[in-house]
């Protein structure tokens, strides 16, 4: 790390010392800044490295943007906030996609989640079932844009994680937005466990695809993580 990068460090960690309630939220903050100015692209973990991790990281790929590693800042309301080293932020209800910050075009709000299949245990998730919602943006003068889910099927696959094979059970449904256009969105939930472990997701016509991966749930699942829950 330069002397600059030093500069900025020190400068953003005694200005979250001032402001942040908690010394966890602390440590999470500084992780991601540790991301940030770690040499490379920052696009994934050893196992080691994500064994001495404090809090929960996520791999995530949003359209032909370079992977990113994301930290889990926040739980509040059911809902997982994770932010990048550049503070754009996803928040994740049940896997679901329900927010995003720091983006030219936010989500900002997601209706009737309680509504969504994927709130149920992964057992329970099947073919036809289907829910309805409605989307409000940041960069759209209209809010409530109406959008329709409804799972096509569901199939055992295996999915490489971490060097390992997982066998999951993989929920592909189908998205139908307002204007007519529909979106393929993916989970793979383990299916010993019935924890996420990575999805695929559309969440509007002019937003390319994101692509998450929940590397501390694979992580805790083969005993690389010994702390914390599952998440």
């Amino acid at each position: 790390m330069d002397l600059m990068h030093r500069l900025i460090w020190l400068f953003v960690f005694f200005a979250l010392v001032s402001l942040a309630g908690c010394s966890s939220t602390i440590r999470t903050y500084t992780q991601t800044l540790e991301l940030a100015f770690n040499p490379g692209d920052g696009a994934s973990l050893t196992k080691t490295e994500l064994a001495a991790r404090e809090s929960d990281v996520l791999y995530a790929k949003v359209g032909a943007l370079p992977n990113a590693v994301l930290v889990l800042a926040f739980i509040e309301h059911g809902q997982h906030k994770w932010i990048s080293a550049d503070e754009a932020m996803l928040v994740l209800e049940k896997g679901r996609l329900v927010k995003t910050t720091g983006f030219d075009n936010n989500l900002l709000y997601l209706s009737d989640t309680a509504l969504d299949p994927l709130q149920q245990k992964m057992t329970k998730i099947q073919a036809g079932q289907a829910w309805q919602s409605v989307t409000d943006w940041s960069g759209n003068s209209e809010s409530g844009h109406p959008v329709s889910y409804e799972i096509l099927y569901t199939e055992v696959t295996s999915l490489d994680v971490l060097e390992q094979k997982f066998q999951t059970k993989l929920v592909t449904e189908q998205v139908t937005f307002s204007n007519g256009q529909t979106a393929i969105n993916q989970f793979w939930f383990d299916l010993n466990s019935g924890w996420l472990l990575k999805s695929r997701q559309t969440i509007a016509p002019f937003w390319p695809e994101v692509e998450l991966v929940h590397i501390s749930n694979a992580g805790r699942l083969l005993g690389v993580i010994k702390k914390g829950s599952l998440r």
